[in-house]
This record gives structure tokens, sequence and C-alpha cells, in this order.
């Protein structure tokens, strides 16, 4: 058995988050416009965080099997047919195809050395301790996760369920479990990390990742360090229930690395079954561009079950925006929001919320613990 499979202890009731329409496909549908005009009357974005590499400079470019220009494909009675005839959509398969490989294949071999590291510092601390490894470690998860009281069990299920949950009383043992399950995987992570400290490893693995992509946009709201060497990047909608749970976890992860080089930045990805995600975001942006989007981020998500035109006229007002600067820029900011949505697409936003850590998509748990791990690895990758 896996030593991760113990903290899989319960089946959630809850989804991981808000899926778009059309398997995944952004749900943009207007002619998508330029933004620079209003993004100009935005605060500065995020400063850069990295020079692009290089084509062809990365272990993943070079493992492209892409065809030399003009390479003849077939001959339809006796005529070639070339690869440019082909048209642009091969080369954006052909690219979408190498990122999915080269991560597939970077993920797979860290996740087996990571398990095979893990199963090395828990050995020798449970050889130390005398006993099984198993035994070792769910005696430590055992001592650290208390069992929850009501009004905890309450207010895990009010936050997380969706939307046709059963009611509380005929889940409350899921609850419990997945409660549980959710604090054991803290615990492990917080336990792996104290054991990883006492023991010398130092990772040789060849970074085949594929190339980072770009995601932060100069009409951005971003929070954090000006000189950051770890960016993380959410795509969002407010009116997803998931999102609001990740807005909590980011809080927490601010905090957490207030004075480390991190950097969290927020772009839109209003899905099209949420009728109020998309007046959401415009609002949003708009206290953007009045130095405001944080206080109205949270006070929208505080709000999220009654989100109205009125009720964000309301949010809008009470966190101080000028009413005319906010008519005008409304009028005009909703290319902004489908540029947001353009880019969410290309990079394969499949549902909100989605993360990117340093331009490479996070497939873990949204959790703290989750994100804290991978931000923890850029930190210690950027130090070499």
């Amino acid at each position: 058995m896996s030593v991760r499979t113990l903290t899989c202890a319960a089946a959630l009731v809850f989804v991981a988050g808000c899926l778009s329409e059309r398997g995944g496909k952004s749900s943009a549908t207007k002619p998508q416009v330029a933004a620079a005009a209003a993004a100009a009357k935005a605060p500065s974005g995020p400063p850069a965080m990295r020079a692009a590499a290089a084509p062809g400079s990365s272990l993943c470019e070079q493992a492209s099997l892409k065809l030399a220009p003009g390479s003849v494909v077939a001959q339809i009675d006796g005529v070639d047919v070339k690869l440019e005839d082909l048209g642009d959509q091969l080369a954006q398969a052909e690219n979408k195809a190498l990122r999915q490989y080269c991560g597939e294949v970077a993920r797979v071999r860290e996740a087996a050395l990571d398990n095979f590291v893990q199963q090395k510092v828990l050995t020798a601390a449970a050889e130390k301790a005398g006993k099984p490894i198993n035994e070792y470690v769910q005696g430590r998860l055992d001592a650290a996760v208390p069992t929850p009281s009501d009004a905890d069990i309450e207010a895990f299920y009010n936050t997380r369920k969706s939307p046709d949950a059963p009611p509380l009383e005929a889940v409350k043992d899921q609850v419990i479990q997945a409660i549980n399950a959710e604090k054991s995987e803290q615990v492990f992570t917080e336990m792996l990390a104290e054991l990883k400290a006492t023991a010398t490893v130092e990772k040789r693995l060849p970074d085949v990742r594929p190339p980072a992509l770009e995601l932060a946009a100069a009409h951005s709201p971003w929070i954090g360090s000006s000189d950051a060497k770890v960016q993380v990047v959410e795509f969002s909608d407010f009116e997803c229930p998931y999102c609001s749970r990740a807005a909590d976890t980011l809080k927490q992860l601010k905090d957490k690395y207030a004075d480390k080089p991190v950097q969290f930045v927020f772009r839109h990805f209003p899905l099209s079954f949420h009728p109020n995600a998309r007046p959401a975001a415009e609002y949003a942006q708009c206290a953007h561009e009045q130095e405001k989007f944080w206080p109205l981020h949270d006070a929208i998500f505080a709000a999220q079950r009654e989100l109205s035109t009125d009720k964000l006229k309301e949010l809008a007002g009470q966190v101080g925006l000028d009413t005319a600067k906010l008519d005008e820029c409304l009028a005009r900011v909703g290319q902004i929001i489908e540029a947001d949505m353009k880019v969410a697409g290309e990079a394969g936003v499949g549902g909100t919320p989605s993360f990117f850590i340093n331009g490479q998509s996070f497939e873990g748990n949204p959790t703290v613990a989750g994100l804290s791990e991978a931000i923890d690895a850029e930190l210690a990758r950027a130090k070499g």
C-alpha cells in the first residue's frame, strides 16, 4: 500500500471544482478584441518573472517530433501535399500534445521519486520508534487529528457542499471522514517535511517539463513580492463555491509567504452557467482600476449566494468605489474579461478554480498543504 493512501480514508461527497461546459473548453463566445486601451487605465501588472526561453532550449522541446517546413506528407494524383497545407491547427494541436506528454512524464518521474524518498524517511523514523511503518504513520495521524465538533462538521459541510448535496444529517458520517481526511493530509505533509528536513536529499531529475506559460497580464490584479521567484496564477469564477473556498486558502498562503519571493495573480474565468459570475468579474476588474480589487474580491465571495446587480452596486459602495469611474469602466471592461477567458482556454483550463505555478499547471489538491508543497518545491528549485 502506498504511504499516501493512508490519508485517503473517505470518498468526498463534494466535487473538486466548477467544470466548464463542452469538455473543459473556454466559455468565451464573443469575438476576441484587444484589451490594451482598458488595461492602460489599470494599475501596473505583475512584474515580469523570467525571460522567455529560447526556442528548442528545453528538454521538452527537444523531444518534439515536429516536421521540417516544406515536408511532403502525401501525394494526391501525383501532386505533393506539404505540411503547410494542413493548416495552423495542426501546429497548435501538436504543441498541446507535446505539453501534455512532457508534463505527464515530469509528473510520474517526480511522483515516483517523491514516493521513494517518503518511504525511506518514514521507514527510518518508524525503525527508530520500533514500529512498523503503517503503525507509526497512523499513530502520528491519530494523535494529531482530533474528533471534529458538531460546529466543525456543520461549517465544513456548509462551505463545501455542492448545490444538490443531500442534507447534512444524511451524510454526516461522510463529512466526518472528509474532515479527517483533509486534516490527515495536512498533518501527513507536515510530518514528511519535518522528516525530510533531517535527511540530505539531492534531486537530480532532468527538468523535462514543458516551457512555462506566461499567464500574468498587464491588467491582472496581483499581490505579494515584486521580485518573486514563484508566481501563482489562479483562474477563478466568483459564483463558483469551490472558488470561494480557494479564496480562503489563498488568504492563508498570502500570510504564510508574506516575507517570501512569492506572487499571487488573479485572472477571470466566469463560467457560462453561472449568470452572476460575469457581472461580478466586471465589477471586480473595475475595482482594480481604482486599486480596490482585493477588498471587493473578498466582499463578493462573502456575499456569493446573493449576488445580483443591486448587490454588486452595494458592495462597490461599501469598498468606496467612485461611481462615475465605475460606470465608465463597466461600459468597456468586458474585453478584459474576454481576454482572460481566451488565455484560460489556450492554457487548457477546464474548470474553476485552476492554478498555475511558475507557468505549470498545478494538478494537486488545492489545499493550503497541497499548494504549499508545490510552492516550496519551486522556491527550492529557484535556489538551484
